[in-house]
């Protein structure tokens, strides 16, 4: 039922809106000429209600007149149309007439024209609901967003404004805990469970919720209705049955039932896969229409012991109606592997007065049934040795290890060097009805260190030998002998030098099959150091002696030796000799002194045997090095000389030693012009400005480089220089037109980096010169012969150059600084004055 109060509210509103849509804004009716048009009246308006103004375009027309439609709704007086009765959108939504004008005869003189009233809806409906109640069921775990019941409701105002569109939502939850258990969707009415709802639901809690539902419009003054839905709350039957044992090996019939899987109503599709593919490549599980999960084929635990299998329930379009059940299938043990030996034959080694109790070794059995059960434990027994010397039971074994253990008798390698035991393994504990096997052991009796190396000899007397004798030569043999077994660590034997050799002047190598010794020279002799050793050498075991017994003094020999004097060459301090000088050095200047000593204490001499440009001297007596010549870094960088020291009285008796002498560089050299950086030319009439680019180069290579440029001034012409990097500068020439051929010598200071720099005055020559069509310098000819012209011009240019080159050669000879003097390289004379322009006749 409408709510009157709220109705008269709509009514006034839509009262206001027809005023405004039917009045212009000036207040005035709307008014026009008769034509066919659609106007809007909302419904529910008072009435009568002017809607339109006529104007005759005619003027014969006398009156206008409803000639077809709804007469009884719509009336024309004096040209205005009327509405005369409220309109209902939801009985009747447009209403159309037929008007026309009429003269005072009654005669049509205007028209006939259509006009169409659409009737605007006003919310004037409240929404209702299908049904009358509604009650659904969910199932405890129900995921959530899924619906699993809706409710719908129907608005007869317009669907295309808010007054018809609907909007759903629960008002209320009983019995409410402060959670909402269950959501709708807004605007199909769809129910469905919360994620607190999926995870909270239990029927044996609560099996019964009522929920108040809420319709309302969309409207800004909304009509709602409610209903009470009820649900109840029933357990969820798909769930995993948890995990699943199946004896492996069972003998069927197949396919065996092993569990079963159900959703919460009829009609589902059952479907079962494993978990991961690549685990099993065989899989021996089925579903039926049931959801009873079968075996088809015994398994084997072995191969696989455990299978991860997802049961899903589809939709009749095979969608999922919930995410899939996993259910574990383990695979129960049988006894049904024997144990196994891992070693064909177990080895094991006891040493001879091995304590009773200790454990030797363990013999590995292995039992490929499950892991912690009766099945794979076993008893171990020693069920036979041999031999049976001196006691039938030498050895023991833990029932549940296997570990194997010295027990009775005293072993003896001599009588019995191996003993063969065999070992019984029963799996379930030794229980009878247990699988069994039986594995070898065989165990070595090894030699204890008991005994110590004798030597053949208390001492070995002395021996001579030159102090020339040779690395590596064997100069004595010597043996020793352990009666202990052969080619083991107890009677292997170790020669030692334990005495009188501080230096390590002598080795001794043992012969591994016989435990021979043999003693060599390690480091050269010499006669003046140590002419006579006293040798006192050891034999021992790498294995340790047994407890009780030592090495004593037959475990210990002596060997003297005596060196003997040789006449040897002198022989240097130092392997070679290197030193660092700067190439300024003055001549008589002490370089360095090598010094040379003659073993046998006899004069020495010295002289230099390789001194190719004879910058040095040596004084024969001390070995001194002097200067003997200017040096020159930029001719070598190191310089190497041999020096040969000599036995006054027997020059033959000599040795030599390399010096090695490393020049530093010193500033020295002036910075100049490279050669394609001294002359230029510029076509004539030369008004144009040019830029060219000019290169320096110091012999210093060290300290040459970054250089800095300057010009000086050529009279009247404006110049330029701009440096473009560490060696090179741009010169902008601009010297203005000319009417004949000149020349022009431009001075260009460089300095060089170093510390203080140095500087250098150098010139580039600039010729203003008629030039070809090729852009250079035009040389005229005479009308004579050409070969004898071009030979004359060969020729003259050939002797100039002779010329030009010797005079610049004595010019560099007396210009150039003699170092012996040692002139200071950082002063410079400059005679800075002006080029004149050379002009040709």
């Amino acid at each position: 039922m409408k709510n009157y109060s709220h109705r008269l509210c709509e009514q006034l509103l839509f009262l206001s809106v027809a005023l405004v849509l039917l009045t212009e804004i000036n207040g005035k009716l709307p008014k026009g000429p008769l034509k066919t048009m659609s106007l809007s009246v909302p419904e529910d308006t008072s009435v009568p209600l002017m809607i339109y103004l006529f104007i005759p375009s005619n003027s014969a027309v006398k009156t206008f007149n409803i000639t077809d439609g709804a007469q009884d709704t719509l009336r024309i007086e004096d040209g205005v149309l009327y509405l005369n009765k409220t309109l209902d959108r939801e009985i009747q939504a447009v209403h159309e007439v037929k008007i026309e004008g009429f003269n005072e005869k009654q005669e049509v003189v205007e028209g006939p024209a259509i006009v169409t009233i659409n009737v605007q809806d006003i919310n004037d409906n409240q929404p209702t609901f299908v049904e009358t109640e509604y009650k659904g069921v969910v199932w405890q775990k129900s995921r959530p967003g899924r619906p699993f019941m809706k409710v719908e409701a129907m608005d007869l105002d317009d669907p295309d404004t808010p007054n018809g569109q609907i909007q759903y939502s629960i008002k209320q939850q009983l019995p409410y805990t402060g959670i909402m258990f269950f959501e709708i969707n807004e605007e199909t009415g769809a129910i469905s469970t919360t994620q607190e709802g999926y995870e909270s639901l239990d029927p044996l809690q609560e099996n019964q919720y009522d929920v108040i539902v809420e319709a309302r419009d969309a409207a800004k003054l909304p009509l709602s209705t409610s209903i009470v839905v009820a649900i109840a709350v029933k357990e969820n039957l798909w769930k995993s049955p948890g995990k699943i044992d199946v004896t492996e090996n069972s003998t069927g019939p197949f396919p065996q039932t092993i569990t079963k899987v159900q959703w919460n109503k009829p009609g589902a599709i059952y479907d079962l896969k494993q978990k991961d593919k690549r685990l099993y490549p065989d899989f021996p599980f089925v579903i039926d229409a049931s959801g009873d999960i079968n075996v088809t084929k015994p398994l084997d635990r072995e191969e696989i012991s455990e299978y991860v299998l997802l049961a899903f329930a589809l939709d009749e379009n095979r969608d999922k109606l919930e995410d899939p059940l996993e259910i574990v299938v383990s695979v129960k043990d049988i006894n049904d592997n024997s144990p196994l030996c891992q070693d064909h034959v177990t080895f094991l080694e006891v040493q001879e007065n091995e304590k009773r109790g200790s454990v030797i070794g363990t013999v590995i059995v292995k039992d490929f049934d499950e892991d912690g059960t009766k099945n794979s434990n076993l008893q171990y027994k020693i069920i036979d040795q041999e031999p049976k010397i001196p006691e039938p039971d030498m050895f023991q074994i833990d029932e549940y290890s296997g570990n194997i253990k010295r027990f009775n008798g005293n072993l003896e390698k001599k009588n019995a060097p191996n003993y063969f035991i065999r070992v019984q393994a029963t799996d379930q504990l030794g229980a009878a009805g247990g699988l069994s096997t039986v594995c070898t052991v065989n165990i070595s009796v090894i030699d204890i260190n008991d005994k110590i190396p004798i030597f053949e000899k208390m001492e070995y007397g002395s021996i001579t030998l030159l102090e020339t004798t040779p690395l590596n030569k064997i100069v004595m043999e010597i043996q020793a002998t352990d009666d202990d077994e052969p080619l083991t660590g107890s009677s292997e034997i170790l020669y030692t030098i334990v005495d009188g050799d501080e230096n390590g002047t002598f080795k001794i190598r043992t012969e591994e099959r016989t435990n021979r010794g043999f003693v060599e020279l390690s480091r050269r002799l010499d006669f003046e150091t140590q002419p006579v050793y006293r040798l006192n050498i050891s034999a021992t075991n790498p294995e340790p002696l047994v407890t009780g017994v030592y090495y004593n003094t037959s475990s210990f020999t002596l060997l003297f030796v005596n060196v003997t004097d040789d006449d040897e060459p002198p022989c240097f301090m130092e392997p070679q000799y290197r030193i660092w000088v700067f190439e300024n050095v003055s001549k008589g200047d002490l370089l360095l002194k090598v010094d040379a000593v003659d073993p046998e204490g006899g004069n020495i001499s010295y002289q230099l045997t390789h001194d190719p440009r004879k910058w040095f001297k040596i004084n024969a007596k001390t070995g001194e090095i002097f200067v003997n010549d200017v040096l020159d870094a930029e001719e070598e960088r190191m310089y190497t000389m041999v020096v040969t020291a000599m036995e006054t009285d027997d020059p033959r008796k000599k040795s030599t030693v390399d010096v090695f002498v490393h020049l530093q560089d010193v500033n020295d050299n002036r910075p100049k012009l490279a050669e394609d950086s001294s002359s230029f030319f510029i076509c004539m009439p030369g008004d144009e400005e040019k830029e060219v680019i000019i290169h320096a180069v110091d012999e210093d290579v060290e300290i040459g480089s970054p250089f800095k440029f300057a010009l000086g001034s050529v009279a009247g012409k404006p110049l330029t220089i701009r440096p473009i990097n560490d060696t090179h500068a741009t010169v902008t020439l601009k010297f203005g037109k000319h009417a004949a051929e000149s020349q022009y010598q431009i001075p260009v200071m460089i300095s060089d980096s170093g510390t203080p720099p140095l500087q250098g005055k150098d010139f580039m020559a600039v010729k203003v010169c008629k030039c070809t069509d090729s852009k250079v310098c035009f040389i005229p000819m005479d009308d004579d012969s050409s070969y004898s012209k071009v030979g004359l011009a060969v020729g003259i240019l050939l002797g100039t150059a002779a010329v030009i080159a010797l005079i610049l050669l004595v010019v560099f000879l007396k210009t150039k600084p003699k170092k012996q003097d040692k002139p200071d390289p950082y002063r410079m004379e400059l005679t800075d004055k002006e080029a004149e322009p050379l002009t040709t006749a």
